[in-house]
């Protein structure tokens, strides 16, 4: 159902399913004009772009620019997050017939946030002194580089999401939903939907002004959503009431994208038809479009979401599955190489893990996110990296578990540590050689320290209760859609079904790792698909009647859609 298609004055009940009544009761969605707003949110109830502190000097100042002709540069992060921002302000800007300058850094070679010698070679080349830098989900932690780039005769607007730091606020306009006097503080936005609004405000104020009878046609902001809900789910910031909003009119626009190179990319991921899950993006395209900021080439996302045709995008997207694939390989690898080091004995004791070698700094995050599955303790994966002046520095990225507060951490050691910066589950960092040993010591210290203190994680086994049929059935499936986007704040049901009868099972997969189940149904059997499940095989088979936990999942194949049960655990 289209976001635009109710109003709060239809005044007929929802209908809504026992076993949906249930599950948003437990999650506080009570009342009719609360379910209501939850299943159907619209587009009329976003906040307004004015709410958003220093969004109307920023719209003024790049409306300035605009009028002027001068130059407008955009700086992105390497991630979902910035390169889907970067291409929301290129293609915006296009449209109001304006080409800008973009740059989104390498991660291997150029590191996190801006780089003076980036601009340095830009000014020799073709760079005005009288120019503006709008920062893309990045930027305030910057304040020494964005000093130098006003020196240079730029202007800068930081429009980022990310915590603020202690000291060295940057000096210049900042859209930043985590200054405590901003509108939108408790919204969460993800760093795309802070140039969202920054479009919103610039469109708004662009016309306006324009002459009367001489404005061009407007621009249609709701294709722009699809490139939100892209970089929100996969940058996983909490779904708050507005990012709700954003996500499930992006998740619609997604599904019939505007953009070829959207077109494209979702081609390559057999996404051809049928609806856009937020599980699509998690596992399909998220996962691909991280993979090019991963082996240093980032910059082609943007040309894939900026192509003029499909024609273009199609060659890139090509690329771009290619880099998937190398990443794939490598993450596979490396993991590898890292659970040849791991000691067991010493995760059990130190209650976290680092690991250190020769290791691929772009798939670091990713390495350290399996261990952190394998041993539930923190774990910190470092990358070698040979400095310019010969010396040897280790760059990392960490992940953590509930309960461990891995920047808290890292923050704790510090003085051990040249740079840092993350959040309560994920963290990078480097440690030059001659500190290593010391930061190694002291970090276990703090995780002991941690870790007695720590509640015990409550376990979410499942929300409700439902027969796999029921759930499944077309009326349900529907309902099930409405709930959409999932993600923290909203996290995907899981049901569970006590009688479940698996009439057939079978593995699938490299090392028969995964399960195919088929359940029986009163009028039709139903298919299952039970990730990394394969070793249960034999149990299952000794014993088909048993309790599921499970969630509708859709299922694609050469271009056919339909929906099938996820199997999360099978119990006795």
């Amino acid at each position: 159902m289209g976001l635009e298609r109710r109003t709060e004055e239809d005044g007929e009940p929802v209908q809504i399913p026992q076993v949906f009544k249930e599950l948003l009761r437990k999650r506080g969605v009570v009342g009719e004009k609360m379910v209501r707003r939850f299943l159907y949110p619209r587009l009329a109830d976003l906040p307004q772009p004015q709410a958003m502190k220093n969004l109307p000097e920023a719209v003024d100042l790049v409306i300035h620019y605009l009028s002027s002709g001068k130059q407008i540069v955009v700086w992105g992060d390497y991630d979902v997050d910035g390169t889907t921002g970067t291409a929301l302000l290129v293609n915006f800007f296009r449209e109001l017939g304006v080409e800008v300058l973009w740059h989104i850094p390498n991660r291997l070679t150029e590191g996190y946030g801006l780089n003076i010698d980036w601009f340095l070679a830009r000014k020799r080349i073709d760079l005005a002194s009288d120019f503006l830098l709008i920062t893309v989900d990045c930027g305030i932690s910057n304040a020494r580089q964005i000093e130098y780039v006003q020196k240079m005769g730029g202007k800068v607007i930081v429009t980022d999401h990310h915590s603020l730091p202690e000291h060295d606020l940057p000096a210049c306009l900042i859209l930043n939903p985590a200054q405590p006097a901003c509108g939108f503080h408790q919204e969460h936005l993800a760093g795309v939907g802070v140039v969202f609004y920054l479009a919103a405000g610039i469109r708004t104020e662009y016309f306006s002004r324009a002459a009367s009878g001489t404005s061009p046609a407007t621009v249609n902001l709701k294709k722009y959503l699809a490139l939100v809900a892209l970089g929100t789910i996969a940058d996983v910031v909490d779904l708050t009431a507005t990012n709700r909003i954003l996500v499930r009119a992006g998740l619609e626009a997604l599904a019939k994208p505007s953009f070829p190179g959207l077109q494209e990319l979702l081609a390559s991921c057999d996404i051809c038809s049928g609806d856009i899950s937020s599980e699509d993006i998690g596992y399909l395209l998220g996962p691909r479009i991280n993979a090019a900021g991963r082996l240093g080439e980032s910059d082609l996302v943007v040309k894939i979401l900026t192509a003029g045709s499909r024609k273009e995008a199609r060659s890139l997207t090509s690329k771009l599955a290619e880099l998937n694939d190398l990443r794939r390989t490598i993450s596979a690898n490396n993991l590898e190489i890292a659970l040849s080091i791991v000691d067991k004995p010493t995760i059990n004791s130190n209650k976290c893990l680092v690991v250190k070698g020769e290791l691929h700094q772009g798939v670091a995050g990713i390495v350290a996110a399996r261990l952190v599955e394998l041993y539930g303790v923190p774990a910190i994966v470092f990358a070698i990296k040979k400095m310019p002046d010969g010396t040897i520095s280790f760059v990392g990225s960490a992940r953590s578990v509930e309960g461990m507060h891995i920047l808290e951490m890292i923050s704790s050691c510090s003085r051990w540590v040249d740079r840092y910066g993350g959040h309560e589950m994920a963290a990078g960092l480097s440690v030059s050689q001659g500190k290593m040993a010391d930061f190694q010591a002291a970090i276990a210290q703090v995780a002991q320290k941690m870790w007695e203190k720590r509640s015990p994680p409550i376990k979410r086994r499942f929300d409700v209760e439902c027969s796999i049929e029921q759930l499944m059935a077309a009326d349900h499936i529907e309902f099930f859609k409405l709930l959409e986007p999932f993600g923290p704040g909203n996290l995907q049901p899981i049901f569970c079904d006590n009688s479940a009868w698996i009439i057939d099972s079978r593995t699938v997969g490299k090392d028969a790792e995964h399960l195919h189940l088929t359940i029986r149904g009163k009028y039709s059997n139903l298919k299952g698909i039970g990730f990394c499940l394969g070793g249960r095989i034999d149990e299952i088979q000794q014993d088909p009647r048993r309790s599921i936990l499970f969630a509708p999942t859709l299922n694609r194949y050469r271009g056919n859609v339909s929906w099938q049960v996820r199997v999360i655990d099978i119990m006795a």
